[in-house]
């Protein structure tokens, strides 16, 4: 039974208990998360908040390792790992995304018995795909797990992530965005930023002082397929696609983020191991002709994870042998 799939609560003590990472952290080793400026600052929160540190790094495609791959594998089999800002279909594994991942309510999905996702909650699925969150996972974060008062640079930091501020206003997506943080993320500072996301003086700042501190990432450049109203500000997504080789790049940046939000920066291993995946792409329609259903497309496929990216085609990766 996925988690809270809609239930459509708001009880974060509900919630919390519901997603034992969250009411027994300390039963927990550490954490895999993924490989952009969400992911940090998801980890950078919850390093301060649990004092858990990154044990590997996910692309959707590769399972990059820190240490070796056996004690691993051992880990994250027995469910002492969890997966941040990263939607894994594995019952054994407690992780927390916010993909569109069901296609109808009819779907069993037994791989995301431990899977938190804001779209379930709410019962949001391909058909009604202008719903799905429009947000990072660091604001679910601070929503259900509380914060203590935020700097204005933390903040700005914040709403950067996935390009949240450029979703708050787009024509597109602006009104999405209002109605999750108003009848989802009831939270006073979101609801104050988001008076501000759409203005001049907002990117003037976002742009003079946090993507200044990023700049001294080499992951961190102004390049994207999506551009701010006023600024054209693009980019600072500081995704990475080899852990290894962009080692420092990579340290750098959780130092950044350490800086502006005032969070410890988990440890980073220094070296990782690879273990590759198989990656794929299909037309909804096709999958649905050949398996009858997404149930029967993920157990036949053995799949890992896979995301809704459109209404009508699906992204996913193969279990590791």
């Amino acid at each position: 039974m996925t988690l809270l799939r809609r239930t459509h609560t708001r009880d974060k003590t509900e919630i919390m208990h519901a997603f034992d990472p969250f009411a027994n952290p300390d039963d927990y080793a550490g954490m895999v998360i993924g490989n952009d400026l969400d992911s940090v600052l998801s980890a950078c929160y919850l390093k301060q908040k649990f004092g858990w540190d990154v044990a590997a790094v996910y692309d959707y495609k590769n399972l990059w390792v820190g240490g070796k791959r056996e004690p691993f594998l051992d880990a994250f089999n027995s469910g002492k790992l969890i997966a941040i800002d990263l939607d894994v279909y594995y019952a054994k594994v407690f992780s927390l995304g916010h993909h569109i991942l069901e296609h109808r309510e009819s779907d069993s999905l037994p791989g995301h018995a431990r899977t938190l996702n804001p779209n379930f909650i709410r019962g949001i699925n391909v058909t009604e795909f202008k719903r799905k969150y429009p947000l990072g996972t660091i604001h679910f974060l601070l929503w259900l797990l509380g914060c203590r008062p935020l700097s204005r640079e933390c903040l700005l930091t914040v709403w950067l992530a996935d390009s949240s501020f450029i979703n708050a206003q787009s024509h597109r997506f602006a009104k999405n965005v209002r109605e999750w943080v108003e009848n989802f993320l009831d939270l006073d500072l979101f609801k104050q930023m988001l008076g501000e996301v759409d203005t001049k003086e907002f990117e003037e700042e976002l742009s003079a002082g946090v993507l200044q501190s990023l700049k001294g990432s080499d992951l961190c450049g102004a390049t994207g397929q999506v551009t701010s109203r006023h600024l054209q500000l693009s980019g600072y997504q500081c995704q990475w696609m080899d852990p290894n080789r962009q080692n420092e790049a990579i340290q750098k940046l959780f130092g950044a983020v350490s800086g502006l939000t005032g969070w410890q920066a988990p440890t980073f291993p220094s070296q990782f191991e690879v273990i590759q995946g198989q990656r794929g792409k299909r037309p909804l329609d096709n999958l649905l002709r050949d398996h009858g259903s997404l149930d029967g497309f993920l157990k036949s496929e053995r799949v890992f994870s896979y995301v809704f990216p459109y209404n009508d085609s699906v992204n996913y990766t193969h279990q590791f042998s």
